[in-house]
């Protein structure tokens, strides 16, 4: 083909017919344009496919991971009402009008538990390899700005657990250097020796200390409660936009 033009020009100039080698020559380039922008618009057009497979890949994990988040928790949010649940019945019998010392002893003594449901997001990974490897940037900028929205909320929130978690667990050290709870690995948990522990207590000090135990257990619950709950939120928001990329809806 390119003979074939060639040959065409010479001949042309060896015929001094110039105003035809110009149309030529006019006509030469134009055709060198449209291949290059035949060759662009392929190019461009493999790239858009590549672009959609990758956001249908991402989007389909992005899912599987929202959803899983969702799932977990749904569960927390089970555990952590369960607990608050015995919390708040302990603190309606430490509060009533006619509460002796001897109840609350009972109730930090035998029946307080110290554990509490932690938090940990833990279906992180594809939203991370999208951000290392720029695909989330594929996405519309709304769509960026929600998925960006509910690992920024899920981060505050673990952090909103790691901070008031510090605080009860400081709480609790306080409390446990002095007084004990059932279940505990001490050696005396029964008899004379065990009930002489409490027989010599500080009444105000262990009030003081259990309360603010026992208090810094519900503040763990309400912060991180209130940050799953925007999580969740989040998450309901865009998974069915999520869904309509692959045509589920």
């Amino acid at each position: 083909m390119i003979k074939f033009f060639r040959h065409i020009r010479k001949r042309l100039l060896s015929e001094n017919k110039f105003s035809k080698y110009l149309l030529y020559a006019v006509g030469e380039i134009v055709l060198v344009v449209i291949g290059i922008l035949i060759a662009l618009g392929i190019n461009d057009w493999n790239e858009n496919r590549k672009n959609e497979t990758i956001i249908k890949n991402n989007t389909v994990l992005l899912i599987e991971s929202l959803v899983a988040d969702s799932i977990y928790i749904v569960n927390r949010k089970i555990a952590i009402q369960k607990d608050l649940a015995v919390v708040s019945a302990i603190k309606k019998r430490a509060t009533m009008p006619n509460v002796k010392i001897d109840t609350l002893i009972i109730i930090a003594r035998d029946e307080y538990t110290a554990g509490v449901s932690g938090v940990n997001f833990a279906n992180q990974t594809t939203f991370n390899t999208m951000m290392v490897s720029g695909e989330i940037n594929l996405y519309d900028k709304e769509l960026i700005q929600e998925i960006y929205g509910i690992y920024n909320d899920q981060e505050f929130t673990t952090l909103l657990w790691d901070s008031s978690f510090q605080r009860y667990t400081e709480a609790l050290r306080d409390y446990r250097r002095r007084y004990t709870f059932n279940g505990q690995a001490n050696m005396v948990t029964k008899g004379p020796l065990f009930h002489k522990i409490w027989d010599t207590i500080d009444e105000v000090d262990f009030i003081v200390k259990f309360n603010h135990m026992a208090g810094s257990k519900i503040l763990v619950y309400n912060q991180t409660g209130g940050g799953m709950d925007k999580v969740q939120k989040r998450i309901d928001e865009l998974l069915p936009k999520l869904r309509k990329i692959l045509a589920y809806d």
